[in-house]
């Protein structure tokens, strides 16, 4: 892992109870690290809410001067002005959408993004977005797709049991140089009929009438409709555990959910609700546990007592021995991200079965999963640069994967040692 003092220094600049003394010692944005310091905080989501951060809770003075250096507030600042920039955009793309559907007389709730705000984001000018999700009855799919159609969006499969997914022509082939900031290339909507999907080996339980607790929302002047606050906070929970699954998980899901636990911490009616709409599943109760774990391990939020209790007994002692010695780690590796979380497989995936489909799919991905874009065959064929990108992304991200894979004897060398150290009892969330 690379900069893993520097990234430990901005996380308790995000923490409760921020601590900003290591900054000064982040590397120069010009040197190597520093770049590669600057790409990790794009890529995990922190850049933007990092310098809203300093900013509002630093006030420079000559006795205190600002914890960052110029050139680093400078590179926080250029990034800031593109993403606004790309927000407006997105949010004319967002009510004109929007707009469409209502004209359809189609209820359409917003997942995730601008629904967001303020509940786990304070603006969602501090957030990075690259898609707009929305919620429909799978009796409603054919006709929001229809509408999509007459916007410009088109989808190489349509399904009204699994997620849909629609995008603009694409004009830019996408490269892993590409500025994150800048305005869209193109655009892709996703159309669910669940709040998050499932796959074969995490099958969670989820609650169906959504649509009969979505709630009106505005956000600098659009007007949407929402999940329900409860609602809102099972679906990053579980969106966030989904992701985790994989090699790599956005830490600014976590900071988010962790704002919205510590925002409304004292607000029992909630918290009763989220579990009330979330089930009593061992599975969902033990995604719980380690997405909230992990918020508290990173960012030191107070998971609230209804919770706690609600998952207590669906933490095993391997799971806490993972959090205890591999989960800050794991969650702070660059991208594309560490093996290490394949340590939890039997936790989480009880058939033989299909744990082992999962460990075959994550040591040995396929070519679909390496796919920088989905582009249509004939645009491949005739795109020698989607050809080139490609292979640059391919090799990229087998050289990172091939290192990771010599690195599992070594993982599972300091799990044995964890499982050896680790002990019976519930995990303290708020240590």
């Amino acid at each position: 892992m690379h900069n893993g003092t520097a990234k430990r220094a901005i996380l308790q600049a995000l923490q409760r109870g921020p601590d900003f003394s290591h900054l000064a010692s982040l590397p120069s944005t010009r040197s190597r690290p520093g770049r590669q310091l600057l790409q990790w905080l794009d890529q995990s989501g922190l850049a933007l809410i990092f310098l809203h951060s300093v900013q509002s809770c630093v006030s420079p003075s000559p006795k205190f001067p600002t914890p960052l250096s110029p050139e680093w507030h400078e590179a926080l600042r250029e990034r800031k002005h593109r993403n606004s920039a790309r927000f407006h955009d997105m949010l004319r793309e967002f009510q004109r959408l929007n707009d469409a559907f209502r004209a359809r007389n189609i209820l359409a709730i917003t997942l995730k993004g601008f629904s967001l705000s303020p509940d786990f984001c304070e603006d969602p000018l501090f957030r990075h977005q690259t898609d707009f999700d929305f919620l429909v009855a799978p009796a409603a799919v054919a006709p929001a797709a229809e509408v999509l159609k007459s916007l410009g969006y088109s989808t190489p499969r349509l399904s009204d049991s699994q997620e849909s997914c629609f995008t603009t022509p694409l004009t830019h082939i996408p490269s892993h140089h590409d500025d994150l900031y800048a305005l869209q290339h193109h655009r892709q909507v996703d159309l669910h009929v669940s709040l998050v999907e499932s796959s074969a080996w995490l099958n969670l339980d989820l609650p169906s009438d959504c649509q009969n607790h979505a709630v009106p929302m505005t956000v600098h002047n659009v007007h949407f409709v929402a999940l329900s606050l409860p609602d809102r906070f099972l679906t990053q929970v579980l969106h966030a555990f989904r992701h985790s699954s994989r090699a790599w998980l956005r830490l600014s899901w976590l900071l988010e959910i962790a704002r919205c636990v510590e925002l409304h911490r004292e607000n029992e009616p909630l918290w009763n609700r989220v579990v009330e709409r979330a089930g009593d599943s061992l599975l969902t109760r033990r995604a719980f546990a380690l997405i909230l774990s992990l918020a508290n391990r990173l960012f030191h939020s107070r998971t609230p007592c209804r919770l706690r209790s609600w998952f207590a007994d669906a933490i095993t002692p391997s799971l806490l021995a993972w959090l205890d010695h591999f989960s800050v780690n794991w969650a702070l590796s660059d991208w594309p991200g560490s093996l290490s979380n394949l340590l939890l497989a039997r936790d989480f995936i009880s058939d033989s079965t299909l744990r082992w489909r999962y460990l075959t799919g994550r040591l040995l991905p396929t070519k679909a999963q390496l796919s920088i874009a989905s582009l249509p065959s004939h645009q491949k064929k005739s795109s020698p640069a989607w050809h080139l990108h490609q292979w640059q992304y391919l090799l990229h991200r087998s050289s990172v994967h091939c290192k990771d894979l010599f690195r599992l004897p070594l993982h599972q060398l300091r799990w044995r040692r964890a499982l050896a150290l680790s002990h019976s009892g519930s995990c303290d969330l708020d240590s």
